[in-house]
């Protein structure tokens, strides 16, 4: 993952109208930018948009074409055409690990040279450490090259069973984090432990518990993991 300024990595939400109002600098603090197509305004410019995208803010892209089983804001049945429309602008394409389109992408993104991340979201609970292992090996199935889990946490024994797992697989490529107002603490504690990637808001929420940018830049700080 060396396109990434640092590692843990804070990527930033973005939708269009995102990409088209804000200045470069608001992102100087973000090393990656996560753009969901599934919660665009206008699809119609969704190539226009990437490119834009890339040019203004110079930093590694993730598109993301979310399925509403799994959080999407709405249903897009071309997902794949979407995904390979904007193959010269990414870095990274990310997936559910379920989805039917899933092994297609993974081809893909293979001879193309774009990272894979598979997902599993789970907006309810958090299952027991050995489902996640389960849902780990699936999304390995599928060579996939980061396997991230999000799950609703509503006690404070989801946020030791997440920590647990990422213990467990910190040098395999993960991203762990728990939704929800409860699940704040694991958008910290999970990148000191081996989580890959925090997710960062700057206008726009994509997840519940999700913190704004410049909060999670200052903890970093705290933590030495940013200067």
């Amino acid at each position: 993952m060396m396109f990434f300024k640092n590692i843990p990595a804070i990527a930033v939400i973005l939708i269009d109208k995102d990409v088209l109002k804000l200045e470069p600098r608001s992102l100087e603090d973000a090393d990656l930018l996560e753009l969901r197509v599934d919660m665009f305004e206008d699809l119609s410019r969704t190539e226009e948009i990437f490119l834009i995208a890339k040019k203004k803010f110079r930093l590694p892209l993730l598109c993301t074409v979310r399925s509403p089983k799994e959080g999407g804001k709405k249903e897009i049945k071309n997902r794949l055409e979407i995904y390979k429309r904007v193959l010269s602008y990414c870095e990274l394409f990310d997936i559910e690990i379920f989805s039917e389109e899933a092994e297609k992408l993974r081809e893909i993104t293979k001879n193309r040279g774009i990272k894979l991340i598979a997902s599993y979201h789970r907006f309810d609970i958090t299952p027991s450490v050995e489902e996640l292992d389960r849902i780990f090996k699936e999304g390995k199935k599928l060579n996939a090259d980061i396997i991230k889990i999000a799950t609703m946490v509503n006690v404070r024994e989801d946020l030791e069973k997440l920590l647990i797992f990422t213990l467990k697989y910190k040098e395999e490529n993960i991203i762990v984090v728990g939704m929800g107002e409860k699940g704040i603490p694991s958008r910290i504690i999970n990148p000191l432990f081996g989580s890959l990637i925090t997710y960062a808001a700057l206008n726009t929420i994509s997840a519940p518990g999700q913190i704004y940018l410049q909060d999670i830049v200052n903890i970093f700080k705290i933590f030495g993991l940013r200067k």
